[in-house]
């Protein structure tokens, strides 16, 4: 067992008030103006892939161009679990501000970078930068705020993912568009050079503005485990990529990338029961909250891209709106995880940290919204979308920070940031698994009317859905109205899976939410209660040994 070294230092004010002072909170405002940045730059891109290409490498770039996003997802996903370990044994702060650091000198690489091949590599240094950024800032959070003050700040950092998920393709447009901005006309490495000054505040704020106490201890990291969960997501999320898309489901190359993923995760949950200090401890699933919280994780994230995507696309393709006005037209999505995020966060407060309603309605508003989705057809007034989007962002608002703070709340404090980013890992493979999912369901049910169509140019199910709107008419319009009645089925299955997380919400343990300090994970390392003594102010028994201080509040 690793033993602490306790230095002598201030309290930690954050341990003995129920309230966040003014400093940590903006401390706290930098560490979400970076994390946007990382969750911005997962979607920013997909609306500027093609002119990024075409500048790059008239050629060769569009054959190059899904590897923009494949290169990000796997630096990021394929790196979180490690982040989680290296954020207990090194420090939260001095981690974020590794990753932050990491991001944005990637950033400008990616900006400045002369061809496709040099972006798709500073594209996955900067993925594995922003890796740390989201997960770990949830680690901050729950580092840094009292517990029953905690759900108010994790809802703002849900809604700030949620506005990144929606604003990404709206912000790539402008930002790749004819534009000037502060007098400066803007191009497609506008996407990476606006993280500069927006990331060096977020992360001046964080160096100078926050400060948490940190135990000093000796640690092992598995490096094998690591190496095996790395090359396990890469190999899972490239078959997902891939697999109806560029190779069949039934290909060689998508089949080897299956079993190559299932071995090697197979064989990283083998080395969690061996290593000294796992990565992702398998004991966390004992206790029941993360063992129900994750996989709903995995299940929301599954129903969730499968949402998203595929709304984008119906105002974008069949109504034929700009990148911008897509955007415009999610806003109730917006606001109902505007409502729903905060409003949940101060009633789990006021109710003593009592939280599992929340999973529970949270899971049915989304699946309505999902089944609203699902009545949508080519010509349907905007009342039906906006409505749909509404219900799911009330939904959402309910279910995503509030999971990871359940799972956050069952565990020791030393397994605070593996628990964290094990939720987060969860619910992006979740993501990932569904975009595949749902796209391989919504091409086969199009490709399937294509070839039932009585209309010429559709019979064969030959077309791409992108070159629907160039076919003349009547071709087009009917085209249109069986990609929608395609896309009707993938809102539908969401909304079926997101039943299943409704299920799941019911084996949720009620707990009232404690407070995480580290001083409880010192006393239970060293079994001396005599540290708890000093946290309470209480005195110690008579003849008992000096206590020991609180632990050094540095920068980690």
């Amino acid at each position: 067992m690793a033993t602490p070294t306790v230095a002598a230092e201030a309290p930690n004010p954050m341990a003995d008030t129920a309230k966040t002072s003014p400093r940590v909170v903006w401390a706290l405002v930098g560490v979400l103006l970076t994390a946007f940045l990382g969750a911005l730059d997962q979607t920013v891109v997909s609306v500027a892939a093609y002119p990024v290409a075409q500048g790059l490498d008239p050629e060769n770039g569009i054959r190059l161009m899904p590897w923009l996003i494949t290169a990000y997802m796997l630096g990021s996903t394929a790196t979180q679990p490690l982040y989680g370990k290296i954020a207990d044994v090194w420090g939260a702060k001095r981690v974020f501000v590794t990753a932050t650091a990491v991001f944005l000198a990637a950033s400008a690489l990616c900006g400045a970078a002369a061809s496709m091949e040099q972006l798709i590599a500073f594209r996955a240094v900067q993925g594995i930068g922003a890796g740390g950024l989201y997960s770990v800032s949830l680690i901050l959070m729950a580092r840094a705020v009292p517990a029953r003050q905690r759900a108010k700040f994790q809802g703002v950092a849900g809604l700030i993912i949620a506005l990144a998920t929606v604003f990404g393709p709206l912000i790539g447009g402008f930002l790749t568009g004819d534009h000037t901005l502060f007098g400066v006309a803007t191009s497609w490495r506008w996407l990476f050079y606006v993280n500069l000054p927006i990331g060096l505040v977020g992360l001046a704020m964080v160096i100078t503005l926050l400060e948490l106490p940190v135990e000093r201890r000796k640690h092992s990291i598995d490096y094998p485990g690591a190496a095996l969960i790395a090359a396990g997501t890469s190999a899972f999320l490239l078959m997902t990529t891939w697999g109806g898309d560029r190779y069949a489901w039934s290909d060689p190359v998508i089949l080897a990338l299956g079993g190559a993923s299932a071995v090697l995760l197979a064989l990283f949950a083998w080395r969690q029961t061996r290593a000294s200090e796992p990565l992702m401890p398998l004991r966390l699933f004992r206790e029941r909250t993360v063992a129900v919280a994750t996989p709903m994780l995995f299940v929301v994230g599954f129903a969730l891209m499968g949402v998203i995507t595929y709304v984008a696309l119906y105002f974008q393709l069949v109504r034929g709106y700009s990148a911008t006005s897509t955007g415009l037209r999610m806003m109730p999505m917006i606001a109902g995880i505007v409502l729903t995020s905060i409003g949940s966060g101060i009633v789990i407060s006021a109710r003593n940290g009592r939280y599992k309603i929340f999973p529970m309605a949270g899971t049915l508003l989304a699946a309505a919204g999902l089944a609203v989705l699902g009545l949508l057809k080519a010509d349907s007034p905007y009342g039906l979308p906006a409505t749909g989007l509404f219900l799911l962002g009330l939904g959402l608002g309910l279910l995503m920070q509030v999971l990871v703070q359940a799972v956050q709340n069952s565990v020791p404090s030393p397994d605070l940031g593996t628990a964290t980013t094990t939720a987060t890992f969860f619910r992006t493979m979740g993501q990932s698994f569904g975009a595949a999912v749902f796209g391989a369901v919504l091409a086969g049910r199009f490709a399937a009317k294509l070839a039932d169509s009585s209309v010429a140019q559709l019979s064969g199910g030959g077309v791409e859905p992108e070159h629907l709107v160039s076919l003349p008419e009547p071709a087009r319009s009917t085209g249109l109205g069986l990609y929608v009645d395609s896309m009707d089925t993938v809102f539908l299955c969401a909304a079926v899976v997101m039943l299943i997380a409704f299920a799941l919400s019911f084996f949720l343990r009620e707990m009232e939410l404690r407070e995480i300090d580290d001083i409880e994970a010192i006393a239970s390392e060293l079994g001396d209660t005599r540290l708890l003594d000093t946290e309470t102010g209480s005195a110690p028994q008579a003849g008992s040994a000096p206590q020991a201080a609180r632990p050094a509040a540095t920068s980690g």
